[in-house]
């Protein structure tokens, strides 16, 4: 701290000279560089004074701690050693009622070896669910697996059959019958509760509970919603008059648990995975086939058509107030008109035809077994129905008329790309011609 201190004047000494020698002696720059030249060489003198002061120190510090070994050894010599006898360490004595930790474990594995756990059966379904194998097979191996993880108890699983209505029953196990076969959501109360509820049918204060387990209310009951990614599938319920031996009521509700679970997240990735299929062969917009799927049927087709010598009808569709409906109410009213052929058109054609949207705007129908005439006949079907059609948008109407292709194999073509491009071509001719007719592949010979 002096030497910083004695510095610092030193400076400030040589900067003050400076200030007050006059110019015409030392101009200003001369006086700048006599400060930085004066601190420098006073910054390598307080640099030189304090290495060397630290150097002393560490000397000193090293001597200090030399000295306190040495100490050290002398006192540790000094002592006497004895063998100590090896003597167990005492434990704390525990609480009244506490458990050690070795005796919780041993209890924790008697008590996982006392549940019946069939793992077999249980390895069988879990493959089955890990592997998302079709339902079916999935149920085969829920059938042997159920009557295992529940001895002794009787149970219902139900599944949503089509509408989000009416629960009902796929399978169902033991000797007693406990519900009904088709119960609706909210006669269960874990469809209310949104998680599994027992009801121990003993207790003479029970109130409330499952409604539809009225055919054998007694013992316990177990009922717990079938759930994944925020969806309700469905509902699994089972009942026994007595819990086996060494089996508790929570070793019940955790094997209940976990079969809900995991079958309902494996219902949850079924339902994606259909989705997903869907998704990738069908237009999400009009919900008809899209123009990926109509190609690859119409190559199926084809090959059918070959072997049994059939004929395939094809219709390529285009609404014609499709442009002057985007020019005057945008691209949102053409994707309603759209939506409503997309609605309508299955139910002007046979259970076996294939709709499709082909392309933008315009859509196709696949007819296999079609000749000439059953396909143009339902071409103007489809054009009447159509040209009726009137669609409330906003404040206003939507309507309009069709243009229609026809070809047929094998009279217009000998494959299906060629089928395709004939009845592009006569549709394309019908809106040239002045729109809201059927063109069939025919007039392209003429051309």
């Amino acid at each position: 701290m002096f030497s910083l201190i004695v510095w610092l004047i030193a400076f400030v000494s040589g900067v003050a000279v400076s200030y007050f020698v006059p110019e015409a002696t030392i101009s200003l720059g001369g006086k700048f560089v006599f400060i930085g030249a004066w601190g420098t060489v006073l910054g390598f003198v307080l640099f030189t004074l304090c290495k060397k002061k630290i150097e002393n120190t560490e000397v000193e510090f090293n001597e200090a701690l030399n000295e306190l070994k040495a100490s050290k050894m002398e006192i540790t010599s000094s002592i006497p050693t004895m063998a100590e006898p090896d003597v167990p360490v005492e434990e704390p004595p525990l609480p009244k009622g506490a458990m050690s930790a070795k005796e919780a474990l041993a209890k924790v594995t008697e008590d996982a070896v006392k549940v019946g756990f069939p793992m077999d059966a249980w390895k069988a379904y879990s493959k089955c669910i890990l592997k998302n194998r079709p339902f079916p097979e999935a149920l085969k191996t829920i059938e042997k697996l159920l009557p295992q993880l529940f001895p002794k108890a009787s149970g219902v699983l139900y599944m949503y059959a089509g509408t989000q209505t009416d629960l009902h029953k796929i399978i169902a196990f033991g000797d007693k019958v406990i519900s009904d076969d088709v119960i609706r959501p909210s006669e269960c109360a874990s469809f209310n509760a949104g998680d599994i509820v027992i009801s121990d049918y003993s207790n003479p204060n029970l109130k409330g509970g499952c409604t539809h387990l009225h055919h054998h209310p007694q013992g316990i009951s177990f009922c717990a919603p079938v759930e994944g990614i925020d969806e309700h599938f469905g509902i699994f319920s089972i009942q026994t008059d007595v819990l086996p031996d060494n089996e508790s009521q929570e070793d019940w509700l955790a094997k209940v648990s976990v079969f809900a679970t995991t079958f309902g997240l494996y219902i949850a990735n079924q339902n994606l995975n259909i989705r997903y299929e869907q998704h990738s062969i069908r237009d999400s917009l009009t919900g008809l086939f899209n123009r990926r799927y109509a190609e690859e049927s119409l190559t199926r087709e084809v090959y059918a058509a070959a072997r049994h010598k059939t004929p395939i009808g094809l219709i390529m569709i285009y609404p014609d107030a499709a442009q002057e409906i985007q020019q005057n109410r945008g691209r949102h009213a053409v994707e309603q008109l759209l939506w409503e052929l997309g609605q309508r058109l299955p139910g002007y054609i046979r259970n076996e035809d294939i709709p499709c949207r082909y392309d933008g705007d315009v859509f196709c129908v696949i007819l296999p077994g079609a000749d000439l005439q059953i396909t143009r006949q339902r071409a103007e079907k489809i054009r009447n129905e159509i040209s009726q059609l009137q669609i409330a948008y906003g404040d206003g109407i939507l309507s309009t008329t069709l243009s229609m292709g026809v070809s047929v194999m094998p009279v217009h073509a000998a494959d299906g790309q060629s089928l395709f491009y004939t009845a592009e071509a006569s549709m394309n001719y019908a809106i040239q011609a002045g729109a809201n007719r059927v063109i069939l592949a025919d007039v392209l010979a003429n051309m």
